[in-house]
């Protein structure tokens, strides 16, 4: 598009929106205000949906590319956050269903898995940053 690859338009979508997940869901758990979940929850279904268009534009763009260490670890990173994000939305959609069904405060099992993805992605930018700079 525009002469643009696609994937240079998609990427910057779930770098933003799983971080700003995490940080909701962060500030929903230690600073006890359990109303931001429900704005993490939502970030966090967005970010597994553009983490897969992501993913999708990133193995097309891959396959007209040279293959070096850099794009590997790039692509590596890229589809583990993918998938982890995938895996935080499955994981938050049916603690969503069950949470209507009863109510059980503590440590979501999810937000660790959150945290490790707003990681990986960060980590996937930052390689893919380096990688188009050529550093």
């Amino acid at each position: 598009m525009f002469g643009i690859p696609l994937h240079m338009l998609v990427i910057h979508f779930p770098i933003a929106l799983a971080v700003l997940a995490a940080i909701q869901d962060l500030r929903a758990h230690f600073g006890k205000r359990p109303e931001l979940h429900r704005t993490g929850y939502t970030l966090s279904m967005w970010a597994a949906l553009a983490a897969a268009a992501a993913m999708t534009t990133g193995l097309q763009m891959l396959g007209d590319r040279i293959h070096t260490t850099r794009a590997t670890f790039h692509a590596g990173a890229g589809l583990t956050s993918g998938l982890i994000l995938i895996v935080v939305a499955m994981v938050r959609y049916s603690a969503e269903a069950r949470r209507s069904e009863n109510a059980s405060p503590g440590l979501e099992s999810w937000l660790v898995l959150e945290v490790l993805a707003a990681v990986a992605v960060i980590v996937a930018a930052v390689t893919g940053h380096r990688l188009v700079l050529g550093l």
